[in-house]
Order: structure tokens, then sequence, then C-alpha cells
């Protein structure tokens, strides 16, 4: 056991289930009379409390409900990281002696491989971790979302504040962000934005009409200030810098959180965040980009005109078109040609894909597809008709009989999903102003006053480097301060580093991984982690990186170690 460990202490009995970000900030009380009532007598003097270290725990889940406190020695037992985990199979001995909590955990990351097989996690690392559901409860709107909470016994003094890939479980970056982050000594929090809460799938989340994407920046907070406090709680030291890092919709999440805090300092509240990593992240439009017309009102055609996370993907859907339609571009023949799927180039740019991505458009036009025979619904569904229609559903407030009209799913064996005719007949794709209003809540600012660095493959096939990576920069340009925002567009960088390794069907011939694609896209994790390295000089010394840019890399031979790569 450290000296880290050795001093932790419980410094109160209770604590606050609700952080209440607007009134409360991490270093103290708000100034607001009305929440912070004139001391009276001795109260204005209260005697000075000292922080003695004694041998406990219990602080650290302060707060949650549900809670779960677990060492892991690392000898063994896998670590923080649960380096063992990724290779269990349910039923198998090795499964059936774990603790039922710990098959849960097994089942959670498992669910969410994302990382590539190049870079499969194998630091065992030391610590305590703690899983629990959050609550916080702000402006008469209450948040909760499930959290994980891993604090390594050789802790650096700093916290990694981490968003949520898709609509994924809290431990869905334990392949990709959290080996390197707990090997450098930082503590961890991660949460599920509230899109699986109870064991639901994220995805049906989205059709709950409650407009959940509208909160998932302010989650970050949330997660912030809550692991700060615990920490603080068990060790008498609050983290010197705190981080925000995160994969697609939860690089979205990062750029989110960013603003949100920058707009609390501006209000007089304290900053939180130190500095950000978004990684391939979701960009939302605000008003200032969508208001063609600039008559102060964003119109629902408007909306549809614009690119952003579901009109690039229902253009990409129909560019492609459903995979057992007679003119769908997903054909073998179509992969082979140069360009690869030529027919479908000028509407995937124009959708804002970069020419490199072309490579994976079939896989993500059909990657559900495989699913058929046990679930027929699935037949010829990959990533683009399906996060479209959810993320419509979402917008529009609609549950599964309500979105039935734009459904991706088939109606039977023969016919398409109504998802396509819906599209090329719906005046505005179905926007509605109450449904713009809803998406704008989800808008990105471009203004954070902290810096930002964000790493975006230019072959990313799901979230294109033009709509979401450059479209995002030049928000900033704009509206915020470039000085504070590096890009680095990795050539060959897809999504899912998973993807990368060529493991896809992607010329839709039905066998995966036979056609050499992985040596066309370039593994992103350690761009991520060379990134947040320079984003921590830059944030604690003020060091500034070198500016954006695309990165050159060698696409047969990937560089793995972050340490030799050059931004």
């Amino acid at each position: 056991m450290t000296k880290t460990f050795r001093s932790l202490v419980r410094r109160a009995n209770t604590f606050q289930a609700a952080v209440a970000l607007t009134a409360v900030s991490l270093t103290g009380c708000s100034d607001d009379p009305a929440q912070n009532p004139p001391c009276v007598g001795d109260a204005c003097n209260p005697p000075e409390q000292t922080c003695v270290p004694t041998m406990d725990f219990e602080g650290l889940d302060g707060g949650l409900t549900e809670t779960l406190r677990r060492f892991y020695n690392g000898s063994g037992d896998g670590g923080l990281a649960h380096i063992t985990y990724w290779s269990l199979k349910a039923g198998t001995p090795e499964f059936d002696d774990l603790p039922a909590e710990e098959q849960a955990k097994v089942k959670k990351m498992q669910a969410s491989v994302l990382h590539s097989l190049k870079l499969a996690p194998k630091d065992d690392v030391a610590g305590i971790e703690v899983t629990g559901t959050l609550t916080v409860t702000e402006g008469g709107v209450t948040r909760t979302q499930e959290i994980v909470l891993k604090m390594p016994n050789d802790w650096n003094g700093k916290l990694v504040v981490a968003g949520t890939p898709g609509t994924r479980n809290e431990f869905s970056n334990d392949g990709t962000i959290v080996p390197w982050v707990l090997k450098r000594g930082y503590a961890y929090v991660a949460g599920n934005k509230g899109m699986t809460n109870g064991g639901a799938d994220g995805n049906a989340t989205l059709l709950s009409k409650t407009h959940p994407t509208q909160h998932w920046g302010a989650m970050m907070l949330d997660l912030a200030a809550w692991a700060s406090t615990s920490i603080e709680i068990v060790t008498c030291k609050a983290p010197t810098h705190v981080y925000a890092v995160g994969l697609s919709n939860g690089g979205y999440q990062v750029r989110r959180a960013l603003e949100l805090d920058h707009e609390r300092e501006k209000a007089g509240g304290k900053r939180i965040f130190a500095g950000g990593l978004d990684w391939s992240g979701a960009y939302w439009p605000d008003a200032r980009v969508l208001d063609k017309d600039k008559d102060g009102t964003v119109t629902p055609a408007e909306y549809a005109a614009a690119n952003h996370l579901v009109s690039t993907n229902e253009r990409a859907a129909l560019a492609m078109k459903w995979a057992y339609d007679p003119a769908t571009l997903s054909t073998p023949a179509a992969y082979t040609e140069m360009p690869p799927f030529s027919g479908a180039q000028d509407a995937m740019i124009a959708a804002g894909f970069g020419a490199p991505s072309a490579t994976i458009w079939s896989a993500y036009n059909t990657a559900f597809d495989s699913l058929k025979a046990s679930l027929p619904q699935f037949k010829g569904i990959g990533y683009y008709n399906f996060t479209a229609y959810y993320f419509k559903a979402e917008l529009l407030g609609h549950d599964l009989t309500e979105s039935a009209a734009y459904s991706c799913f088939p109606p039977n064996d023969m016919d398409p999903p109504p998802f396509y005719a819906f599209l090329t007949s719906a005046e505005d794709a179905g926007w509605t102003p109450e449904s713009v209003s809803f998406a704008l809540k989800n808008a990105n600012t471009g203004e954070f006053s902290a810096p930002l660095v964000s790493i975006h493959g230019d072959a990313d096939g799901l979230l294109g480097v033009i709509a979401n990576a450059e479209a995002y920069r030049d928000a900033v340009t704009a509206y915020g301060d470039p000085d504070m925002y590096r890009l680095y567009v990795v050539a060959g960088g897809g999504h899912v580093d998973l993807h990368s390794d060529g493991v896809l069907d992607f010329d839709f011939d039905g066998t995966p991984a036979e056609e050499g694609a992985q040596d066309k896209f370039t593994i992103l994790q350690p761009y991520a982690e060379r990134a947040f390295d320079a984003l921590v000089e830059w944030a604690e010394k003020g060091t500034a990186p070198p500016p954006s840019k695309t990165l050159a890399t060698d696409l047969v031979n990937d560089q793995l170690d972050a340490s030799k790569i050059e931004l």
C-alpha cells in the first residue's frame, strides 16, 4: 500500500448527492444570499477544521447510490484497467468464479470493444474502483448517470474526466483511454450519459421522449465536480488539474463541457477544466452557423440543409442506398473502383466526409446486416441509417411507435425500410420548429477558455472530418479564440481503431476481413495519447503545441508508440 493511500481519510459523514453547479463551485459557496445566507454571531468565525489522515475509503463513494468499492492489487487480478476481462467468456470457470458485480463489469467492457487489437491493454495498475449512480439536480432538471471512478495507488494528483462514445456504458473507454491514463497516474472518472441506466439499451433511451442528449455536456461538469470533491475528502487534497478527454460522442462532450465551463467563468464562477482532448468528436452547429439568411431564426429548412450528426448520416445512407436495393453501391465491384464507390463520391464529400474515408463507406452502410439470421430486422442495416434514425427520433421527441414512419428497420423480408422513402418525400426531412429548438440545446459555440486539442482522422467514415472537425475549427475561428485551439488531422485515421484493423466486411461479399483494408488506415490511439501529453504541457507549462496541421502517416506500418509521434 503506497503512502498516497495510507493518507486517505473520510472528512465528512454525509455527502450531498446533488451537485448544483450553478450554486456551488468546487472551492466554495455561492455568493447568492438566497442560497448562502449571511452569517450571524459565532457562525461568522467558525473554528478551522483540520484534515486528519485515517485509513478509511468510505468518502470516495459519497453522494452516490447503489455503490460498490473494490481494490485491485495489480498482481494477476487485472488491476484497475481489468486487462484480464477482455478474454473471459460467460459460462467458463474463470468467469463463474468472479463475484456478480465483476461479471457485470466484464459484460459492460466486452459490449464496447473499440481498441485496436494491436494495442490490447497490458499494464496492471493497482488501486481502488468505485461504481454507483450519480444524481444531480440543477435548475429544476435532474441528471442521472451510472459512473465509475478509478483511483490508482500511485496517483499523480490530477484527474481525467472521460466522455463516453456513442450511447454506450461507463466502461466503454476501458480499452482506449483508461490504460494510458492510469499508467500516467491520473485518477479517472466516466459516466454513461444516462443512456444505459438500469441496463436499458442506450439507443432505446433515445426513444424515451426526454431529449437526453441536451444534458451530455453538463454531465461532464457533474462528473468533474463530484469526483474532485470525493477525492479531496479522502486524500485531503483536491486534484491540481482536471482534464476532459473523450472519443466520438465523448469528444462532443469534451467540447461542450469546456464551452459550458467558459460560460460559468464569464458569469464569475471558477473554471473547472485545465484543458480538453477531443478525439473524433461530433459537432453540433449553433444558430450563428445555421441561420444562413441571418434573420435571427433557424428554420427547419436551414437545419435540414446543414451538415450535422443526423443529416450527414442520412446523406450517407441515401448515397450508398439500402444494401438490398438493386441500385445499392454496397457491392464488391463498387469497392474495387478507383476511387472506391465512385458513384457516391460527390454526395459523401458534400455531406462532410473526407475522400480517404471511402474505404469504409460500404462497411458502415451494412455493418449490422450480419445479425439478420437471428435478428431479421437488421437486414441491410448499418451505422448510417441506424444512427440517423435514432438521433432524429431523439430530437423530434418520438418513441418507437411515433418514429415508425422513418424507421431504419425493414417492415418485412422483402421491402426496404421506410427511412429512405421518408427522406426523399418529407418536407425539410421531417424537421419542425420544435425539434430544431431541441437540437440547438446541443449546439457547440466554439467558445472556451481552456486549451482544447482535437484529433480526427481524414478516413473517418462515421463522423466525417469535414463536417465535424474542420467545421468546428471554423466555428472556433469565427466565434472563439483560435489561439487556444489545435486540430490535428491524422492521415488515414478512421473512427474506431478496431475497425481500422480491417475486421469488417468492407466489400459486402459476405466474408469479413479478407480485403486487406487494415493497410489503408492509421491506428489513432497513439496520436490521441501524444496529443494529450501536449495538452498537459500547454495547460501546465504554457508550452503551446505546433499549429494545427495534417499529420502524415505510414498506413502499412502503424506507429504504435505515442512517444515517437511528432505533432
